[in-house]
């Protein structure tokens, strides 16, 4: 497997606020696992650079840890043998032994720590900022995954350092494409099932590399007591959100079927206005979604919004093993998983969907009359995939099918009947998609083939 994998865009525009010629902060945040530091770490390469990752110690002790790095960094030992009374003391003995002409990388990661540690650390940087590296050719880099705390200290319009930031990366899941790159066996099914748990975390995909099958990574990653990620979900949840039992208990209630802002708040015995602020910051980590009917020509106004767990590890957790975690404390782990085994296979299933609409939408080109892919419903219907144009037209219709049978035409005749039944407003170009882990029978294939209008596709990852 690849050491870094993507992340090709947030290199580059790393590497080109470096090559300014002026100095340059830059903040990169988001939630734990996503591989912010291995990022670092690439683009540090061949540069001046001072690292530096924050812990939850005592200020004296965190000052004098990074002057210790900057010591070895810059190769000065006398920067790490005085005490350091106050952080314009060290900034100043950093300035003094560092070359003007050469630009030098400080990179503060996991900044919200500094922060914790000492509450005005923010406001002491800006003013060093304002008054000696805004014109002192250094390139500031502040990286943490505490995403609220992060925003709050380097971006909101309250933080000292608003307006300071030449640009900021909310770092997010990798694309479906790459999960191939992390198994060793990467048929279709493979990266289905391994999206399906792990979603496009890096730190959850390495950990599972090695093994192939689904059943043996959920045992012995999640379920299992011991399992690296069976506390993860509380984890995640505590060191990402100033306010983790809110959003655990609004994940619950969208996993258990509470999916519209009115249900959430019955569900939570607060006022649905309350709860917007909540949804919104797990929006910002990936981990929920606001869905509304692709056909909806105002989206972020349209009531007709539902609330999904985006992120499928967290999906999986809440909607299947939450449930039944009292009874893998103590009981048989096979039976466990039998018992689990509808909400599983639902679940990937689920995943499949999103991972084709996904694809989809890779595959769109400059030519093509689409604006918008996602889902379509209504009272008594849902289509998988759907793409609409300018005029709200359908430019696609399609279905997924998960399941160990060939797709034959029936599936691409009720989809077509469901379209005339809802009166769907069709584009003269629209195309009916269809796809399946298991292929197509013969009958289907000879009728796209006569029917350019028909597209079969039975890999998403080729």
């Amino acid at each position: 497997m690849n050491s870094f994998i993507n992340r090709e865009r947030e290199l580059a525009t790393l590497e080109r606020l470096h090559a300014h010629p002026e100095s340059r902060m830059m903040v990169l945040y988001g939630r734990r696992r996503l591989g912010k530091t291995t990022l670092l770490r690439e683009f540090a390469k061949g540069k001046k650079c001072v690292y530096y990752m924050a812990d939850q110690a005592g200020e004296v002790s965190q000052r004098n840890a990074l002057a210790r790095v900057m010591a070895s960094a810059l190769n000065e030992p006398l920067l790490e043998q005085v005490q350091y009374a106050e952080w314009y003391d060290l900034f100043a003995a950093f300035d003094r032994v560092r070359s003007p002409k050469q630009k030098v990388v400080l990179m503060l990661d996991e900044y919200q720590y500094l922060c914790k540690t000492q509450r005005a650390f923010s406001s002491y940087l800006q003013k060093w900022w304002d008054e000696h590296w805004k014109d002192g050719n250094l390139f500031l880099l502040l990286c943490g995954s505490l995403t609220s705390m992060m925003y709050r200290e380097t971006l909101a319009h309250s933080s000292p350092l608003y307006g300071r930031s030449s640009g900021q990366i909310l770092l997010r899941p990798l694309a479906y494409g790459h999960i191939p790159s992390f198994l060793k066996e990467p048929t279709e099914k493979n990266c289905v099932e391994r999206y399906a748990l792990c979603g496009g975390i890096p730190r959850y995909l390495e950990l599972f590399s090695d093994i192939a099958h689904f059943d043996s990574a959920l045992v012995e990653g999640v379920l299992n007591p011991d399992a690296p990620l069976h506390n993860e979900a509380r984890y995640l949840l505590q060191d990402e959100i100033d306010v983790p039992n809110v959003c655990w208990s609004l994940l619950e209630a969208i996993a258990s079927g509470a999916t519209r802002i009115s249900e959430l708040a019955s569900r939570l015995a607060q006022p649905a206005n309350s709860l917007t602020r909540y949804l919104s910051l797990l929006r910002d980590l990936s981990i929920v979604e606001r869905e509304v009917p692709v056909s909806e020509k105002n989206p972020a106004k349209s009531k007709r919004g539902v609330y999904a767990i985006k992120d499928p590890f967290l999906r999986l957790w809440f909607g299947s093993v939450y449930p039944y975690e009292s009874f893998f404390e103590i009981g048989d782990r096979k039976v466990a998983l039998e018992k689990l085994r509808p909400q599983l296979n639902h679940h990937i299933a689920h995943a499949y969907e999103g991972l084709c609409r996904e694809y989809i939408m890779g595959t769109l080109d400059s030519t093509s009359e689409t604006i918008r892919v996602g889902r379509q419903w209504g009272a008594h219907y849902e289509i998988d995939v759907a793409g609409v144009d300018a005029q709200s037209r359908f430019t696609m219709l399609g279905e997924c099918k998960w399941s160990r049978s060939k797709v034959g035409l029936s599936v691409l005749r009720h989809l077509q009947e469901v379209a005339e039944k809802e009166a769907l407003v069709l584009s003269p170009a629209i195309q009916w998609i269809l796809f399946s882990r298991s292929g197509f029978t013969k009958e289907l294939e000879q009728f796209a083939a006569e029917n350019p209008s028909v597209r079969l596709v039975s890999s998403i990852f080729k």
